[in-house]
């Protein structure tokens, strides 16, 4: 976990913590870079046993434990997939800041410190400032009074995150005069959410980002422990089917039928 001394000052300790995790959000970008990997799903395939299912409440997006010497991550489908990917970006903070306190713990306390981190990664991760910076004065090349609900289109579908998400990061990073906020983000609504829809397909762009996968997914490494297992006598028949039902599939998708001895 990273620790930063207070001196004293909040503004000043804030600022040294967003550049430490800053760096550190860079470092792990690059690492998985050099990989062949930059897609937030792939590089968590990696890191962990991954779960994405869709859940009807809405109360979590997600969350990361420690089981049997395995780190994993559970991701909600059923919100967009843009707030989806913020939050395995969220989850992937957790796995690279705290790690220590979950092999420790298992599973994280509800603590303020831990989520302020593990949000300012996501953020650098995903939105990095050199990156934003680049690609606004680029394509949109605006002054900040003057951004509008297509500039966030495009930059939030140009980066792969919610509307909101992008819409704050530019009032963060200044590009964004912060009095049109209130206005800006009554586009991103659920009251607005067809509205959104049909702002971002006249733009020629695609709709993915704001609508949830509902996707029924787990690592491919555990999937092929289920194979094997049954392959090998450890899981009945039943028990396969129970198991691939999890992810929406049948022990007939693995042309597998049930014998005489199940």
């Amino acid at each position: 976990m990273i620790k930063i001394e207070t001196q004293g000052n909040e503004e000043l300790s804030d600022k040294m913590l967003r550049l430490k995790i800053q760096e550190l959000a860079e470092v792990v970008r690059i690492k998985w870079s050099k990989r062949g990997l930059f897609d937030i799903f792939e590089i968590l395939e990696n890191e962990c046993m991954l779960l994405r299912y869709p859940l009807e409440t809405k109360e979590i997006s997600g969350f990361t434990t420690y089981l049997d010497e395995n780190f994993i991550v559970f991701l909600n489908s059923s919100f967009t997939l843009g707030h989806e990917r913020f939050s395995g970006a969220h989850e992937l903070g957790h796995l690279t800041l705290h790690n220590d306190q979950l092999i420790k713990m298992n599973l994280l306390d509800d603590n303020e410190i831990n989520e302020k981190e593990a949000t300012i990664f996501a953020v650098e991760f995903l939105m990095p400032e050199i990156g934003i910076k680049e690609i606004f004065y680029k394509i949109i090349g605006v002054k900040p009074i003057y951004v509008n609900y297509r500039h966030i289109i495009i930059m939030h579908q140009y980066f792969k995150v919610s509307y909101k998400a992008m819409l704050k990061r530019l009032v963060f990073l200044g590009l964004c005069d912060v009095s049109l906020y209130s206005n800006l983000v009554d586009y991103c609504s659920l009251e607005n959410k067809d509205n959104l829809l049909t702002l971002t397909r006249k733009e020629g762009l695609e709709c993915d980002l704001i609508k949830p996968s509902n996707l029924k997914y787990i690592s491919k490494e555990y999937e092929e422990k289920i194979r094997s297992n049954y392959e090998t006598g450890k899981i009945s028949f039943g028990k396969l089917e129970a198991l691939l039902e999890f992810l929406g599939k049948k022990p007939s998708d693995y042309l597998y039928e049930v014998s005489e001895n199940d």
